[in-house]
């Protein structure tokens, strides 16, 4: 019972005032003989009501029942302390609750239980609904966005496909390995699917970005002067990314790593280590494309080249890995707060070369949707 109800607050007047003096010496003869069958009354009354209040309040239903049995409980317990028939009527109601409590164990659990699975797989089906609609209107926003805009390459033989270049430039697709549609490439995938306009692909074959950096005329130098001047739109349109895709030469003709982080400044000329060609290379594109977004992809895997399947990766005379080469890109970009496309998790690994190269080097049309993927997941801001 509850410690507010009015028969224990008139109990507690009672002691109060016994303990002032308010009452006479008959108090114990009045408490003896009629407060006991007070009290019970009272009992009685304040238990009738709260189980008619529970059952009002839970529509007289099973948990009502429940509500009923236990409370019943609850208030006989209190009254069987004060006489022997309190404690009947304890027994009586016990028995109820025995039955009651049988009967909901049979049926009440199991069909709420029920229920509550229905409603719990309902709701996580309309979850799964919701989220995969949430992700295709977001994926439909995102390329609403970026239709439209422009795009520009800076990249080795990967990148190329005859008649798509510069003139001048040397292209490995279509006459050498397994690309011979446009529409094949990574980049082509990215334009149509993205319908966006490449502005130039500035690919050449063999190219690497280190080499002399004053040359206008050679398109095989990455941070020369003709190879960064030659991403732009017409007119001079700047493009809205530009798409670095360099280093693969690097690595099979072993150019020296270097130290540059991207922050130490590199004098033109002659540049010997990669990370110094890469960090000069980046110096110019920023410089010449202020407005661009500028993407700095890391190399595919590359397999020990010309040998048979299944490929090893190769190691060059530096005693590097691919991986060495594309950890320094990373680190020169991030420095610079430039977005990497980190193509060595694209899907293309050393165990699938045979299927995603020709040669352990040149993507096949599967490899090359491995790398449109990345791009595009980039360019849509999904991928880091």
């Amino acid at each position: 019972m509850e410690q507010g109800s009015p028969c224990l607050r008139k109990n507690k007047r009672r002691r109060t005032a016994w303990r002032h003096g308010r009452f006479g010496d008959g108090y114990d003869r009045v408490r003896n003989e009629g407060g006991i069958r007070m009290r019970r009354t009272v009992l009685k009354a304040v238990c009738a009501a709260a189980v008619l209040t529970l059952l009002w309040g839970c529509g007289g239903g099973a948990t009502g029942a429940a509500g009923q049995e236990n409370d019943g409980g609850a208030c006989v317990n209190a009254q069987r302390n004060d006489d022997t028939e309190s404690a009947d009527i304890q027994e009586s109601d016990g028995a109820g609750n025995t039955d009651a409590s049988g009967n909901g164990a049979d049926m009440a659990p199991e069909s709420g239980g029920a229920d509550s699975a229905a409603d719990q797989s309902a709701g996580i089906d309309q979850d799964g609904e919701n989220t995969a609609v949430g992700g295709a209107a977001q994926e439909n926003m995102e390329m609403a966005r970026l239709a439209g805009t422009t795009f520009s390459i800076l990249g080795d033989s990967i990148s190329t496909f005859q008649g798509y270049n510069p003139v001048g430039y040397y292209a490995f697709f279509p006459d050498n390995g397994e690309v011979d549609q446009v529409e094949d490439t990574w980049w082509q995938r990215v334009a149509d699917d993205l319908e966006l306009t490449l502005y130039v692909n500035g690919s050449s074959s063999g190219a690497t970005a280190a080499g002399d950096s004053t040359g206008a005329e050679d398109p095989q130098c990455g941070c020369n002067e003709l190879r960064t001047n030659d991403l732009s739109g017409s007119e001079g349109a700047c493009p809205d990314r530009v798409v670095i895709y360099l280093g693969t030469n690097d690595f099979l003709k072993a150019i020296p790593l270097g130290d540059n982080d991207g922050t130490e400044l590199v004098e033109e000329g002659e540049v010997e280590t990669f990370s110094d060609a890469y960090t000069l290379m980046l110096d110019k594109v920023q410089a010449n494309y202020p407005l661009a977004e500028i993407y700095c992809c890391t190399l595919l895997p590359v397999g020990d080249y010309g040998t048979d399947t299944p490929y090893v990766a190769f190691v060059n005379g530096e005693q590097r890995v691919s991986a060495d080469y594309g950890e320094a890109i990373t680190r020169i970009a991030l420095s610079r707060g430039l977005s990497v496309i980190d193509l060595s998790d694209c899907g293309v690994t050393i165990e699938n070369l045979h299927e995603m190269t020709s040669d352990g080097v040149h993507p096949t049309a599967a490899g090359m949707a491995c790398i449109a993927e990345a791009v595009k997941e980039a360019f849509a801001g999904r991928r880091q």
